[in-house]
């Protein structure tokens, strides 16, 4: 049995990686899961986000709990396989397989073996605004909800906040053999990163969030070993953990700015968030958990569709298969068989509330 679902998941899972979703492209692959669902006697909504853009809400019985995810993707980004997806060895290698295509395929094979009440969510814009979740309107009042994302099926009661920024930093330039004649921006910048790095609001710890730290994710700058650099762009991202608060932590970095002949555009700037594990869905969806591994409470470092949920006032948990570290790296890859944990799980929790 277990042999023929791990081949029903991966089927599924090969079709939906078959249709690419980058960011503004999502709707081939939603029009896809609305027949899959009417297959399985759901009810669909088309919720408009703009023009030719909306999510896709579907639902059967009275549901208590609400389970969503994303359906675009970053793009190939350099992924050797990101639209011919390769099978090697119960792993799946292509663009979305974890990021979220994996998920999906989990919670399809899940529903399928079930006829128990659900509701669902498929939204778009995760990977770039953000606005699906944000103009997401919930068509029944739900208790909580599921947010499938790669967490290597840890349960996420907690979510990182951010403050990414864009930065030019500005020097004078002189020939590189008298370069104490000019100044330097690309060093401006490493002093800068320095010192932010020592910043209060960064030296505050959180035990479900071990590897989070400053992350510069792009820096260009100079021509030439023999001209000084005059001009260094700079991108990085902040990490704002529960416990610390996102304007006091925004002051100390502007402060740090302030110091520095820099020019800045803020791209996101988002609270972090943090649930009980004492809440109903964090309770029955450990329940389910517990029946096939130990259950390890974690946090999500990266923004997800949860944040949005949680400002409508549905309490909302991230799970799902996967190592986050994969996500939009040419190494994307899952497995099928932490999937077919997965759907398991998914598929207990669906009984478990009908």
């Amino acid at each position: 049995m277990a042999a023929d679902d791990k081949r029903n998941i991966a089927q599924l899972l090969l079709t939906l990686l078959s249709i690419p979703s980058p960011t503004g492209q999502e709707m081939a692959l939603l029009k896809w899961l609305e027949s899959f669902l009417t297959t399985q006697h759901f009810k669909t909504k088309w919720q408009k986000v703009e023009a030719e853009r909306a999510n896709l809400l579907a639902w059967r019985g009275n549901p208590k709990y609400l389970i969503a995810t994303h359906v675009d993707t970053v793009p190939a980004w350099g992924h050797p396989h990101a639209f011919t997806p390769l099978i090697r060895e119960d792993k799946v290698w292509a663009r979305g397989a974890i990021d979220t295509k994996g998920q999906i395929a989990a919670l399809l094979h899940a529903i399928a073996y079930t006829d128990t009440p659900c509701a669902l969510a498929f939204i778009i814009d995760e990977e770039k605004g953000a606005i699906g979740s944000e103009r997401f309107e919930p068509p029944f009042s739900f208790e909580g909800a599921i947010v499938l994302e790669p967490t290597n099926l840890s349960l996420a009661i907690a979510e990182a906040g951010n403050i990414e920024l864009s930065l030019k930093f500005q020097g004078k330039t002189a020939h590189g053999a008298v370069a104490g004649k000019g100044k330097n921006a690309i060093e401006m910048s490493c002093a800068f990163l320095k010192k932010l790095t020592a910043l209060k609001c960064l030296q505050i710890k959180h035990p479900l969030f071990p590897d989070s730290q400053v992350n510069i994710g792009k820096i260009r700058g100079g021509k030439d070993c023999q001209l000084v650099a005059d001009r260094c762009e700079v991108e990085i991202d902040i990490p704002v953990l529960p416990g610390i608060n996102l304007e006091e932590a925004w002051q100390e970095v502007l402060s740090l700015l302030n110091n520095f002949p820099v020019t800045w555009e803020i791209k996101s700037f988002d609270p972090s968030w943090e649930i009980s594990p004492a809440e109903t869905v964090v309770k029955e969806l450990a329940a389910c958990i517990s029946i096939y591994m130990p259950v390890k409470y974690t946090g999500m470092p990266a923004w997800t569709d949860a944040a949005h949920l949680l400002e409508k006032g549905i309490p909302a948990v991230v799970f799902g298969a996967g190592d986050l570290a994969l996500a939009h790296t040419p190494q994307e890859h899952v497995d099928l068989n932490e999937l077919l944990t997965l759907s398991y799980i998914l598929k207990d929790f669906l009984k478990l509330n009908s």
